[in-house]
């Protein structure tokens, strides 16, 4: 049977996060799961007056299989290249791989998807098109950076859903980023390293949910 195992692991993160409140953390970690999306105006990062949407914990996971699939390697080569760049602190990596992914979004075959995946397709990529262009162009302006990442891993959730993976991915969860509503992440390791708060809270995580397309 088709599945993808799913591992929740909240107690696992509290020990990490440099807090010692952990029913609290807990606490935080689900009172927001329902809560509506936020928008933050960001007028003074790049220039055009952005709002990035702010995710909220636990609000987006993958519902069903995964289909085992390398249509998107490219651009999940290009996002997991800019996890790895916030989480060691390098901003200047992490816009080069939001060129990468740009590149990637435009050279995928969206032909080679039924009509059905099509309509879901077109109704994540230009949002996740647009979060990749603006970490792109704003080098040296990570916390910029992080918050779009916040919604292109959301993004990139509901891509994989729809066009598969050529991999096994975990997706991890961080309870203390934008202000305790917390913020999810892929990642192809079950080593926490976390894009958000990077060297300050390397290991503050914990890991949701393993994705294995079959």
């Amino acid at each position: 049977m088709k599945r993808i195992l799913l591992t929740l692991a909240v107690a696992g993160v509290l020990s990490s996060c440099g807090n010692n409140d952990t029913s609290k953390q807990a606490a935080d970690q689900t009172e927001t799961a329902h809560n509506a999306t936020e928008h933050e105006e960001h007028g003074d990062h790049d220039g055009h007056g952005d709002h990035v949407a702010s995710s909220v914990s636990g609000n987006t996971s993958v519902n069903g299989p995964v289909r085992k699939s390398d249509q998107a390697s490219a651009i999940l080569d290009g996002y997991l290249a800019m996890k790895d760049a916030l989480a060691s602190d390098n901003s200047a990596k992490a816009a080069a791989s939001g060129e990468m992914m740009v590149k990637a979004f435009a050279s995928f075959d969206r032909a080679s998807l039924d009509p059905k995946q099509q309509a879901s397709y077109d109704d994540t990529v230009d949002d996740a098109r647009e979060h990749a262009e603006h970490i792109g162009t704003n080098s040296g302006k990570i916390d910029h950076q992080r918050e779009h990442f916040d919604v292109l891993s959301k993004d990139m959730t509901d891509l994989i859903a729809v066009v598969g993976s050529d991999r096994t991915l975990y997706q991890d969860y961080c309870p203390m980023y934008n202000n305790k509503k917390g913020a999810n992440w892929l990642s192809t390791s079950k080593e926490i390293k976390n894009p958000y708060m990077g060297s300050k809270m390397s290991t503050c995580g914990s890991m949701k949910t393993e994705i294995v397309p079959q």
